[in-house]
């Protein structure tokens, strides 16, 4: 790492010196942005409520020098909401582009082809972030219509577990893209990565290296788009005392995405079949060393919805073991109509048994042909969903939104399958907005859900209603208010209504603070196949955000 960083401090300097011999005059210019967050209140786990408080400041600076960015991040956590805090600097890079080149040295992120092996991002709301700290090489040109996009990183990841405090996983990385494409209607590329990496479990730590391959696909003609991705990988452990013998598994993945689009249509079908770490249901774990490698994300095939009560009970993606479709489609009959249909399926690839007759276990896979498609049998831990929506925009000041969902979920559970866990709901959102008085509008959702949750041990069938209404003055103020009732018994915060005021003041389109106040339910939040449990929260929140440019 040291070396690599060395060259690019070298490099930098070489085209510096060159910048300043061939260019009389600076050209500079500086951006700044800031976030602070507080909160401070009471959070309710299943077993108590404690006292919640967060104190969050991020100050991100970015000064331009002709072909050259110097960016900074200073982040003050005491402490931090979600995941591990920082007090320093947290984000620190120097970037030099010029003539279809680019050159990094420090922190950054990176996605190659769909993600299958490579896609480092960061959701601060969830606590997560896989942020790399090394260098960055890319190199892009066009002939006509042949384009050519190579990139290069190197660099570790100090990984921190979002839903395990404390437990950091190590990884050390080399790796490249390259997209080509020869003729405007198709593309090709391909994707390496290795990987050295520390994996705790408990007291022990297991070390792996790791290759990942991508090969990625593309074809555009008229109305007609299509993306197709696969990856292998093959990990390789030490022994220890936990894993005694040397592994070397190898898992796949695909993708694949087919649109068309014309007029008023458009109809997006994506597949997805992950293979990546195929176990026996006794040695699923976050910790198997053998498992999906925390930059690989790749894409859900799952719709990601607006609507709060839609969002109350999610599917987690397994990217170990997943196989799904989802088909979205949107048609526009006349300019102020839209509907918007989604349907879903996904599941595990295969069933397994007991075939130890002692009083021990030891499972074997029970094969199936057509493993390549997700089943709704309970056994394969299946989620589907059927989603219908519609817009529709009334003369100039009014504005409607209305849907249907209906979700499934099995989470099995294979030594008892009775306690299962199995929720299915049917959801009604509605939002309507009017405009007035060319400067004021008010918005109301109301959503209605019913809910069986088969591990409840009492009443299994209940409700949840949501309304929210929010009244604003362009361009400066917002006030918002949401209220949530449940006749659920067995919530975990106890309680069965959360009511919660905000009020949002810009003082321009880039800085603007929020109070907030109230209780919030919580529960399970998910976005882009990262899911973690919020736990209820009773209290004071405040947000600024500046930017300066």
């Amino acid at each position: 790492m040291k070396r690599i960083l060395l060259f690019a401090v070298v490099f930098l300097l070489i085209a510096s010196s060159e910048l300043l011999y061939s260019q009389l005059k600076l050209n500079v210019k500086a951006s700044a942005s800031n976030l602070l967050r507080y909160g401070s209140g009471k959070e309710t786990t299943l077993s108590s409520t404690t006292g919640k408080d967060y104190f969050e400041e991020l100050g991100d600076v970015r000064l331009f020098v002709n072909d050259f960015i110097f960016g900074i991040r200073y982040e003050y956590d005491d402490p931090i909401e979600y995941g591990t805090g920082t007090k320093g600097i947290s984000r620190r890079y120097v970037e030099f582009n010029k003539d279809n080149f680019l050159v990094r040295a420090g922190n950054f992120y990176e996605l190659f082809g769909n993600g299958l092996v490579l896609n480092a991002f960061e959701n601060r709301g969830l606590g997560f972030n896989t942020q790399f700290d090394g260098l960055k090489l890319n190199y892009k040109n066009n002939w006509k219509n042949v384009k050519l996009d190579a990139t290069f990183v190197g660099g570790g990841m100090v990984y921190d577990d979002y839903l395990v405090s404390g437990r950091e996983e190590t990884y050390s990385l080399r790796g490249g893209n390259i997209k080509f494409s020869p003729i405007k209607l198709f593309s090709f590329g391909g994707s390496y990565v290795f990987a050295k990496g520390n994996i705790p479990s408990g007291n022990i730590s297991t070390d792996i290296t790791s290759e990942l391959f991508e090969g990625d696909f593309a074809f555009n003609y008229k109305s007609i788009s299509f993306q197709g991705s696969y990856a292998n990988k093959k990990t390789i452990t030490v022994p220890n005392s936990l894993y005694p013998q040397s592994k070397t598994p190898r898992g796949d993945g695909g993708y694949a995405s087919l649109t068309y689009a014309s007029g008023g249509l458009g109809v997006t079908a994506d597949y997805k079949n992950y293979r990546f770490d195929l176990v026996t249901p006794d040695e699923r774990s976050s910790t198997n060393p053998t498992k999906v490698l925390p930059f690989q994300n790749p894409p859900t095939c799952i719709k990601e919805h607006s609507s709060t009560l839609l969002s109350r009970y999610p599917h987690t993606p397994d990217f170990n073991d997943e196989v799904g479709f989802q088909v979205d489609a949107f048609y526009t009959p006349v300019e102020d109509l839209t509907f918007n249909l989604n349907a879903s399926l996904t599941s595990r690839h295969y069933d397994y048994m007991d075939v130890d007759t002692t009083t021990l276990t030891r499972y074997e896979r029970i094969d199936r042909n057509n493993s390549f498609l997700p089943s709704p049998e309970n056994k394969y831990s299946p989620y589907w969903e059927l989603f219908l929506e519609t817009e529709y925009y009334y003369k100039q000041h009014w504005y409607f939104k209305a849907a249907v969902g209906r979700q499934y979920s099995v989470l099995y559970t294979i030594i008892d399958p009775a306690s299962s866990d199995i929720v299915h709901t049917f959801t009604v959102p509605v939002m309507v907005k009017y405009d007035f008085a060319k400067i004021y509008s008010v918005e109301l959702h109301a959503e209605q859900q019913w809910v069986y949750n088969s591990i409840r041990i009492d009443k299994k069938k209940f409700n949840n209603e949501y309304l929210s209404l929010s009244v604003s003055r362009s361009p400066s103020l917002i006030v918002n208010g949401t209220i949530e009732f449940s006749n659920d018994e067995e919530d975990p915060s106890g309680k069965k209504m959360w009511g919660t005021g905000e009020i949002t003041y810009k003082f321009s389109s880039a800085n603007s603070v929020t109070f907030s106040f109230g209780s919030e339910r919580g529960g399970l939040k998910c976005s882009s196949g990262i899911c973690r449990y919020v736990n209820p929260f009773n209290g004071f929140r405040l947000m600024v955000i500046n930017n300066f440019n």
